[in-house]
């Protein structure tokens, strides 16, 4: 029998409100678990789909930003 069949089988015999306090501290526990990814085992996709919107589309193409870039950075000033 596992750990979680002998839980059911004791909190059977428990009243309803003893019960609710039992689950109230399981969803505190289960909150505080973290799940930590190793380093690099972000997919492209998902990298890709966080940084959707940070740069706003303007309807330029490549060369367009590049020479925009360039100009800012290299344009005199009187």
């Amino acid at each position: 029998m596992s750990t979680l069949e002998k839980t059911i089988n004791l909190l059977n015999a428990l009243p309803e409100n003893q019960i609710e306090t039992i689950y109230s501290f399981v969803q505190f526990l289960n909150s505080q678990q973290t799940t930590e990814r190793p380093a690099g085992t972000e997919s492209l996709d998902d990298i890709f789909d966080n940084i959707v919107g940070t740069v706003p589309d303007t309807g330029k193409s490549l060369e367009e930003y590049r020479e925009e870039r360039i100009r800012e950075r290299y344009e005199v000033v009187n």
